[in-house]
């Protein structure tokens, strides 16, 4: 079994996951994994990873499951984190959505102040 613990190097505004949750602006993020093969079946390896924020109301736990590819050769992908679309406008911060337009990141956030942007019709 390998145990890991990360902290320290989440640093400014981010996301909890896809759903854009906003994490603690405090940057005291801990994550804790513990990776082990399957005993029953030692081409399948866990990691149960556990989220530990300020923001959250408790440990936040998620099972990986990976499974061996057999193929001596194997097709190897790469998955870039787009944890970075966070953008802060004064002391607010507000996410990047997808078509590249902000988005509140909490319930009732005011808009950012649009004074110094020459404003176009449509």
């Amino acid at each position: 079994m390998l145990e890991v613990e990360t902290r320290g190097p989440f640093k400014g505004p981010r996301a909890f996951d896809g759903s854009g949750l906003p994490l603690h602006a405090d940057n005291q993020t801990i994550i804790k994994e513990r990776i082990y093969i399957d005993k029953a079946d030692p081409n399948v390896a866990h990691d149960e990873v556990t989220v530990i924020d300020h923001a959250l109301t408790r440990p936040w736990t998620v099972m990986k499951n990976y499974r061996r590819n057999p193929n001596p050769r194997p097709r190897w992908t790469e998955e870039n984190c787009s944890e970075n679309n966070h953008i802060t406008v004064g002391k607010e911060d507000y996410m990047l959505s997808s078509d590249g337009l902000l988005m509140p990141t909490r319930r009732d956030q005011a808009p950012p102040d649009l004074r110094y942007f020459k404003q176009t019709r449509k």
